[in-house]
Formats: C-alpha cells, sequence, structure tokens
C-alpha cells in the first residue's frame, strides 16, 4: 500500500510537471481577464459566417485547454503532495523502511526452520545454559556469584601461567578465557534481552 501510494504520487507530481512545462499554449501567457475577452471576441467569430470562423474554433479550442490546464495543475500539484505524504506516514507508522526490505517467510518455512534449529526462545536458553556451566553456575546465579566464578576460572587460563607452553595450547588457553568472557557477559544480561 505504501509503495502504491508512493507511485500514485510520483505519477501526479509527473502529470502536475506535464501541465506545467509542455502541456503549455500559445495562449499561457494571458492572464484570465485577457483570456475572458479573447474567449468572448472568439465565440463571436466562430459563430458567423466570417472566412475566418475556422481558425476561430482552433484558437478558442486551444484557449479552452488552456483554462483546463489552468484548473488540472493545482489538482495534480495537490494530489501528488497529498499522496506523497501519506506513503511517507505510511512508511513511517507502518513498521519502517528496515521492514519493508525484510525477508518474507512463509509459515511452512518457518515450521521447518523451528523444526530444524529450535525455536529462538528455547536457543537463547540453551545458550544460558551453556554458558553457566562452562563457569559453574546456575543460569539465574546472581551477578556477584557469576563474576566471581569467571575471575576465578580466568586464573586458571592466565597468559603468565601458559608462557612455557607449545603455542597451540596457548591457542587454546586464549579461546577458554575468551569463551569464559563471552559467557559471563551473556549471563549478566537480562534474560531475553
Amino acid at each position: 500500500m505504501r509503495i502504491l501510494l508512493l507511485l500514485c504520487s510520483l505519477g501526479a507530481a509527473g502529470f502536475a510537471a506535464y501541465l506545467a512545462t509542455a502541456a503549455k499554449n500559445s495562449y499561457s501567457a494571458y492572464s484570465v481577464s485577457q483570456l475572458d475577452m479573447m474567449e468572448a471576441e472568439l465565440a463571436r467569430v466562430s459563430q458567423g459566417r466570417e472566412p475566418d470562423s475556422e481558425e476561430a474554433l482552433v484558437s478558442l479550442q486551444l484557449l479552452r485547454e488552456e483554462r483546463q490546464r489552468r484548473q488540472h495543475f493545482p489538482l495534480a500539484a495537490g494530489a501528488a503532495g497529498l499522496l506523497g505524504l501519506a506513503g511517507v506516514v505510511l512508511l513511517v507508522r507502518g513498521g519502517g523502511i528496515s521492514s519493508r526490505f525484510s525477508v518474507s517467510v512463509s509459515s511452512g518455512e518457518e515450521t521447518r526452520l523451528v523444526a530444524a534449529m529450535g525455536r529462538p526462545e528455547d536457543l537463547a536458553k540453551g545458550a544460558r545454559e551453556k554458558a553457566a556451566a562452562l563457569l559453574g553456575v546456575r543460569p539465574d546465579a546472581p551477578p556477584s556469584v557469576i563474576l566471581a566464578a569467571c575471575e576465578a576460572q580466568l586464573q586458571e587460563y592466565d597468559a603468565a601461567r601458559m608462557a612455557g607452553l607449545p603455542p597451540d595450547m596457548q591457542r587454546q588457553a586464549r579461546e577458554q578465557r575468551e569463551a569464559l568472557v563471552r559467557a559471563k557477559d551473556l549471563l549478566l544480561k537480562p534474560p531475553g534481552a
């Protein structure tokens, strides 16, 4: 719907631009009062049997087209503005730009994904439990217990204690320290955050 409104707005703006530029004719430079005077004279000439009556009819048609152009231009410009404003409002209130570019997933695909991976809530809960097991605490442990457990574990993998070990064991110790810090950070965040 948002895109349709924006496209309609663009179309109305294009039509208004056409009326403002390309649709002008030789009567476009005249004022309304001048057009009134010329229309009255051209109508009089076209009613008669004068040799210029056919040219007067063509001129009268051009003059009336100019009047219509002047009536349609503000309508087209107003429609473009209103439709554009409505489209922008719907774009902002209807979920924003990011939802416009999000991937749509059918319910069948969602079902298969949940069956294969599990529900996102369960995955987050499982990650908290895994982090708690790594630190040796409960998932709902108080922050002070989590911090103390992490500090105790980090001391076991201190870089100074690993100085004489082979490079691959030092790399494993660094990775273990990083995992412990990630586990601590995860457990210190409130569940669902």
